[in-house]
Order: structure tokens, then sequence, then C-alpha cells
């Protein structure tokens, strides 16, 4: 990156630099990986709220006199205010720290998932999801900015392993949870927890030091800072990355339901395979959180890369149900060591003033992509065409491991 596009951090004030005999940064990684537990049950229920609506979308559409088709539109609506709303929360961690951009952003959703909880109209419904999203889009930057704070690139790894494990584990068992507490209480009742939590994080968020990185230069006003972001190079190659990984990672396995049905398997396969994938991704956090010493990220990219592109390799050589469960524990596993490698480095490609946006358009990239891919994908699935489908995703894996790889030797920083 060119050094007309960093921004530089001012110095440190005396009152926080680091006590004699005491490795500088030390005290503030240990104090930030001591509240990462509170971020990281953020995370998990942000996630878990991403993956409530499917299961409940008859008893929604039956509660709310609508069709079917208005209930599902609130899953795309949730993903388009999620990723619109990545970079405002990125902008905004990096200005005011991440601590309060955090709470802000878990009080949206918690303001939001109550009005949800409430709703009897399905457009405000639909309104109310969405600006949940919005809401919980808080979490990404935020997270990028308190693992980059950790320090050594193996610790910032095994924190974010350790949350993508959590987040994996919910995500399996949300839908699950969500479907019974219909049944047995009322779909009002999911939305007033996913509410109350929100809540409680956004108050518990202070056990995070209130800004895991130095503030950004102010000489020259945010509209210019920003410009200068957008000619940075860093940028746009955090954007492309989060596109290709959007489309193999998000998407192929977003594909994978679908898939079953136009094979012929019935709506119980698509639920299974979702799980199986769901474990998946547990499987591959755990081993990547127990790699021992530093690892070479390359090793980890590449590993996650190939089992991303063998699965979209044999998806386009035989859509079967066998291949399709093959390729779930394949994608599964591969978010593991990609994903987690890809999220601990992403945000050193810009300046420290400028780290929160970095995460912000790595996730806001991969969301958006996702949606459209998805949407493109939808018809072709529909008429059978699944081995020009997954042929065209299977590019998109090996460019998005070419472009990893090439990056590699700047992953250790």
């Amino acid at each position: 990156m060119s050094t007309s596009t960093q921004l530089s951090p001012p110095a440190a004030p005396a009152a926080a630099r680091s006590a004699p005999g005491t490795a500088p940064g030390a005290a503030p990684a240990r104090r930030t990986a001591a509240g990462l537990p509170s971020l990281h049950l953020a995370a998990a229920v942000g996630n878990a709220d991403w993956h409530l609506t499917a299961p409940l979308l008859g008893v929604l559409a039956t509660s709310l006199h609508t069709d079917l088709a208005t209930v599902t539109a609130a899953i795309g609506a949730y993903s388009l205010g999620q990723g619109l709303a990545l970079p405002l929360w990125g902008r905004l961690s990096d200005r005011f720290g991440p601590r309060r951009a955090l709470r802000w952003g878990l009080a949206v959703a918690a303001l939001s998932a109550a009005v949800a909880a409430v709703a009897g109209d399905p457009r405000l419904w639909v309104a109310a999801r969405a600006a949940c999203g919005a809401g919980f889009a808080a979490v990404a930057p935020c997270a990028g900015l308190y693992h980059d704070a950790l320090g050594a690139f193996a610790d910032r790894r095994r924190a974010y392993a350790r949350m993508m494990t959590l987040t994996s584990a919910v995500a399996v068992g949300a839908p699950l949870l969500a479907g019974l507490a219909a049944r047995f209480t009322s779909w009002r009742a999911v939305f007033a927890v996913v509410a109350l939590l929100a809540a409680v994080l956004a108050r518990h968020t202070r056990a995070l030091p209130p800004t895991a990185a130095p503030s950004p230069v102010r000489t020259r006003g945010p509209r210019l800072r920003s410009l200068r972001l957008l000619r940075s190079r860093g940028l746009w190659v955090l954007a492309g990355l989060g596109v290709a990984e959007g489309l193999v990672l998000l998407g192929v396995p977003a594909l994978l339901a679908p898939t079953l049905t136009a094979v012929g398997a019935g709506d119980r396969a698509g639920l299974l395979v979702t799980v199986v994938y769901g474990a998946s991704v547990c499987a591959g956090s755990v081993a990547v959180r127990r790699l021992p010493g530093p690892g070479r990220p390359w090793v980890l990219l590449a590993a996650g890369g190939a089992a991303g592109l063998l699965a979209t390799v044999l998806l386009a050589v035989r859509p079967a149900v066998p291949v399709v469960f093959a390729a779930a524990v394949l994608l599964g596993l591969a978010w593991g060591p990609l994903h987690t490698t890809l999220q601990t480095w992403a945000p050193r490609l810009l300046a420290p003033g400028a780290r929160g946006t970095a995460a912000s358009v790595l996730a806001m990239s991969g969301v958006l992509a996702c949606a459209a891919g998805v949407a493109v994908a939808a018809p072709l699935v529909e008429r059978g065409a699944l081995t020009v489908l997954f042929g065209a995703l299977g590019g998109f894996a090996a460019v998005l491991t070419a472009l990893l790889a090439g990056a590699a030797r700047h992953l250790t920083k």
C-alpha cells in the first residue's frame, strides 16, 4: 500500500505507555483477552438471530396473515440490512472506539428484536428484521479490532477460532430451539429472548476496553479520510477477497438444501445437511484453535481453499445426495482454517486507524456477494443446471485460493 493511503496513529499519552519491565502493549492485550467472552457471546447471539427465521416461516405466515413469500423476504432484508450497515459500524468503531460502537449496535438490535416480537403487521415485522441485522452488524468490525489488539498472529488465530466454534455451535442449535419454542410457546417468545440477550450484552460491553487501537488522525476531517481510504489498494484487495469468500464459503453452503430438493430429496434432507454443515464448521474451528505454535498461515489457507475447491468440483461432476452431504462436510471444514486465518490478518491491510473499516469491508463484501450469488444461482438450481453452476463456483474457489496463497507471506504480521 502506498504511504499516501496510511492513516498514522498519534503517539500514546504517557499514562497509557507500558510500565518499565513490561512488554509494550501487554497490559491492554491482557485486558482485551479478559473481555473477549462478552464479545464472543454477542457474536453468538447475532449468529443465532441470523438462523432463527427459516424454521419459523410457516408459523410466521399464518400468524401475520400473509403469504410465505413475504416472510421469506425477511431473510433477504436481514442480510441486506446487515451488509449495508457494516461499513457504517466500521467507521464508527474507528472513530469512537469498538466498545461504544458495539454497545450502540446491540442496543439497535435489542430494540429491533423487541419490535419484531410484538409486530402484528408483516411489513413492520420485515422492517424490524432488517434493522436487527443492521444492529448485529456492529459485531464484525468490533470483533476485528479486539482480536487485532491481541498482538501475535497465533493469539489472534486461536481467539478468533474460539469465537467461530461458539457461533457455529449456536448456528446448529438455534433453529432447532426456535422450532421447539414456537411449537410449545410462541414465535414471539423467540424474538423476545433475542431482544433480552442483546440488551444484557449491550450493558456488559463494559468488560471490554474502550478502544482496541489508536484513534485515527483527525486533522483533515472525516470526509477527506474517507476519500483517502477509497483510494487505498488494501481496501479494494479486501473487497475482492470478501467477494470470493462470500461466493464460495457462504454462497455454496446456502445452495446445498435447494440442490437436494433439485435432485429429489425431501425437506428433512435439507434440514439434515444444514446440521451436518454446522457441525463441520464447529469441528474445523476446534481443530484450528488447538493447533500448536504459531502455525503457517499459507498451510491453513491452502487446506481451506483446497477443501472448498474439492467440494465445488464434486458437486459439478456428480450432484447426487451423498455428494451433497460430502460437500457440506468439506465446506464446513474449510471455513475454520480459511475464514479464521483471513479474518485475523485482514484488518492489518489498513493502518491502525482504519482497521475497523477493514474488517467491515471484508464482511460486507462477503454478505452482499453471497446474497447476489444465491439470487443468480436460484434459477439455475430450479432448472437443474447444477454442473454449470458449481463449475463456475469452483472457478471462484480456485481464484480465492490463488489470491490468498499470493498474500500468505504477509499473514504473520
